[in-house]
């Protein structure tokens, strides 16, 4: 049996190893470092007050307890800081992974923006840094996105039509000192690049999103999939992913062809990458919205549905230097969605599903996966969220097709008996410090 390093592990890591069966092949060792507490520093309603290690410091621990301890192969799945510190650890251990400064960079959305003109000037919109106080460039004419130069989950992420709007939304884009200096400290560490401003400023894309997963190893790069993302009309919301994706195959095809250009060009090797791109079908155009050095695990399931491979198996061969092996179209079902349960006014959550509701659901729909989301007792504008809505839980389901997939998803929301209450019909809160559902 290998020994495996999990890196700030989520409940959907827990999750997917228990059903994989993944514990009965490796020996897996679980590791945090104020993953959780990233994400409450950008709720709406963040903690009141915050005291986060230096990053270096936690690297010297992580090194400290499992240097010689035997360790085979270092994964996270976690956004942040988790896919920095997988790097970082194994790159010290000398174990396959992505280079730490190529992951900083992909996670640093102008200098990945940079290093995507370079190699993918045609899918690469126009941008530009925005520092504190200053007015939009003037080269970017109005509607522009504006967003943080470090972020996730589309928090602090803007469409703005109007000099008034932007002044009001670049504030809100900020997320603060005390999420963006443990990015900072790494980034000046392993690439001698300071942070410089917070928040970036593009063109506005138009079209058609979605996902484009892959992995690189040996200087080769793979697509495993390309999965689509629905939103709730006229929002930045997203209402569900769907695998296999709608696009024609040839567009698919450029978009490989994107992704494998700007990953190689950069030097993106052994591990797994998200990359989302915008098809806009009025002008044929394909450009890259973002690049994630670190699996979709959202999507993982999906792929298994559909294909018969699921990509946390393909993380733990990437991480143990072997070639995975990836199937295609061998799956139990034709198609699969990843649905979100999400509401646009915030709430007071005073009940969630028990265990014992979610394992019936799951013997009806034995490959369903459900995730809650939200926390009995609190609101949810205190847990982490987008800039205009409130997700509450998750629930991932294959079958026939998407008629047949949102029907099983509506009998299961029935069946997950989550209480939402409104806000003012409550007293306020404490703001508890929870693990993930």
């Amino acid at each position: 049996m290998s020994n495996i390093l999990f890196l700030c592990p989520t409940h959907r890591d827990y999750r997917e190893i228990e059903v994989l069966g993944l514990h009965q092949r490796h020996r897996i060792r679980f590791h945090d470092y104020a993953s959780l507490l990233l994400e409450e520093l950008v709720a709406h309603e963040p903690p009141p007050s915050t005291e986060l290690a230096d990053p270096r410091d936690e690297i010297r621990r992580i090194l400290a307890c499992y240097r010689g301890a035997g360790i085979d192969g270092v994964v996270s799945t976690d956004d942040y800081p988790g896919s920095s510190l997988a790097a970082i650890v194994a790159a010290q251990l000398g174990l396959p992974g992505v280079a730490p400064a190529v992951n900083l960079r992909c996670q640093h959305k102008y200098f990945s923006r940079l290093d995507q003109q370079r190699f993918a000037p045609q899918a690469t919109p126009a941008f530009q840094l925005c520092a504190q106080g200053c007015p939009r460039p003037p080269s970017l004419p109005y509607p522009v996105f504006v967003k943080p130069v470090k972020s996730f989950f589309s928090v602090g992420a803007y469409r703005v039509g109007s000099d008034a709007e932007f002044l009001r939304v670049r504030e809100k884009s900020d997320l603060g000192a005390a999420f963006f200096d443990p990015f900072a400290t790494l980034l000046k560490e392993y690439t001698g690049l300071d942070f410089g401003a917070r928040t970036i400023v593009e063109d506005l894309l138009q079209g058609f999103q979605v996902t484009v997963e892959g992995y690189a190893q040996n200087g080769n790069v793979h697509v495993i999939g390309v999965v689509d993302s629905i939103m709730f009309p006229n929002t930045l919301s997203f209402q569900r992913f769907e695998y296999p994706s709608s696009l024609a195959p040839a567009v698919q095809r450029r978009m490989a062809d994107i992704a494998r250009a700007v990953i190689a060009g950069i030097g993106f090797d052994h591990g797994l990458l998200n990359i989302e791109m915008m098809y806009d079908p009025d002008r044929d155009s394909i450009h890259i919205i973002e690049i994630n050095p670190r699996m979709a695990s959202q999507f993982a399931d999906l792929y298994e549905k559909v294909d018969g491979t699921n990509t946390y198996e393909v993380l733990f061969d990437l991480a143990l230097g072997k070639s995975p092996v990836v199937r295609h179209r061998q799956g139990a079902h034709r198609y699969a969605a990843s649905c979100v349960l999400r509401t646009f006014e915030n709430a007071f959550v005073a009940r969630v599903p028990d265990a014992e509701e979610i394992a019936q659901l799951h013997a009806r729909y034995p490959d369903v996966r459900v995730e809650v989301l939200a926390t009995a007792g609190r609101r949810l504008s205190q847990e982490m969220q987008d800039g205009g809505s409130y997700r509450y839980g998750i629930v991932n389901i294959g079958g026939r097709d998407r008629d047949d997939v949102l029907a099983t998803f509506e009998r299961c929301r029935a069946d997950l008996r989550f209480v939402l209450e409104r806000v003012d019909a409550r007293p306020d809160p404490p703001f508890l410090k929870v693990a993930s559902a």
